[in-house]
């Protein structure tokens, strides 16, 4: 039980930076786009490389973004069957549904960690701000990384009777 609430504590403070580093994209993205659109409208040029990074800032926020709504079973999901079981049902639907998502997201991760080696290999760099492509690239294992453990932390909280979605069929 004691590792259960050391487990969840150190989730917790994982969540924590996640938003923490969320925020700071949303910041950093929004200002970069702003100044590049301010720029093209004041002088007709525009920051080249403002769009490759944006993009890829973007991929990290939507993996980070994702991983949160893991971690309270919010993700996009078709919740007509999941809405008419019981307790019991849905565990064992949580059940088959952890397995799957973590099957998946461990495909994502080792297709996104062999493209980074290959890219480290083969010494690419970007186009515009002439950065190493895996710079960019290991934004989709970390990712992973993120939402097989937020994906198990819904997983455990189910079990346990502490998701939501579990908890207004038992009372």
């Amino acid at each position: 039980m004691r590792c259960m609430k050391v487990y969840k504590k150190i989730m917790d403070g994982l969540a924590f930076v996640e938003k923490i580093v969320l925020c700071v994209i949303t910041v950093v993205v929004t200002v970069i786009t702003f100044a590049n659109v301010c720029v093209r409208k004041m002088t007709e040029t525009q920051f080249a490389w403002s769009e490759e990074l944006v993009i890829n800032l973007f991929v990290l926020m939507i993996m980070l973004g994702c991983a949160l709504c893991a971690r309270e079973g919010s993700l996009i999901s078709l919740s007509l069957i999941f809405d008419f079981l019981k307790a019991k049902g849905k565990k064992i639907f949580v059940v088959i549904t952890t397995l799957v998502s973590c099957g998946f997201y461990g495909v994502l991760f080792k297709t996104g960690l062999d493209k980074v080696l290959t890219q480290i290999a083969n010494g690419k760099t970007t186009f515009s701000l002439g950065w190493p492509e895996w710079v960019f690239t290991v934004f989709l294992p970390i990712g992973c990384v993120f939402l097989i453990l937020h994906t198990i932390e819904f997983f455990i909280d189910v079990m346990r009777g502490q998701a939501d979605c579990v908890k207004e069929t038992e009372e």
